[in-house]
């Protein structure tokens, strides 16, 4: 049998399987790249306000050894850092627009207090968060929990830092649980 004329003009594909898998596997390379360029972005000046918020504490608060770092957000922006100084003593930093609040840590209530002092004003509460702040113009703890846990509505109290007392309870809007 001999080739029709047609037969002799056509090309061969230059897309073989091979070249095809090798395309593929290229751009799904290349969507992996984009997707870590896109997520280290979006938290860049999220990491490079912690850094800055750390090498302030440690430069203006004498602060040698950085327990914890902490952004909270109501009425201003405070960042908060835990740590020890150069004897050893732990200290929890307030960085303010305005300036830096430094207390010795054993001079407030300890996270583990807070939870106990929490869990004897509302029992069965299930805490959501908690983490220092600044509510009042004043160190404060503050705790996200389950007010209702049949309708699932949070609240928010605020602790003053110094001794526990409660500042302040916002009551945040619920939905029907199921």
């Amino acid at each position: 049998m001999t080739p029709s004329r047609s037969d002799a003009y056509r090309r061969r594909s230059p897309l073989t399987p091979g070249r095809w898998a090798l395309l593929i596997g290229g751009f799904l390379l290349f969507l992996l790249v984009l997707f870590v360029v896109t997520v280290r972005n979006a938290d860049a000046d999220y990491r490079r306000d912690e850094a800055r918020a750390v090498a302030t504490a440690k430069t203006e608060a004498g602060l040698k050894r950085i327990g914890s770092v902490s952004k909270h957000v109501w009425d201003e922006t405070v960042w908060v850092v835990t740590g020890k100084d150069a004897e050893g003593v732990e200290w929890i930093v307030w960085e303010r627009a305005s300036g830096l609040v430094k207390e010795k840590l054993e001079d407030g209530l300890s996270e583990k207090r807070i939870r106990e002092l929490f869990a004897s004003q509302h029992p069965g509460s299930d805490i959501v968060r908690l983490l220092p702040g600044w509510f009042d113009n004043q160190p404060a703890w503050e705790i996200r929990y389950v007010a209702d846990p049949d309708t699932g509505r949070q609240s928010i109290d605020f602790y003053a830092f110094k001794d526990g007392t409660k500042l302040k309870t916002y009551d945040l809007p619920g939905r029907k649980a199921g």
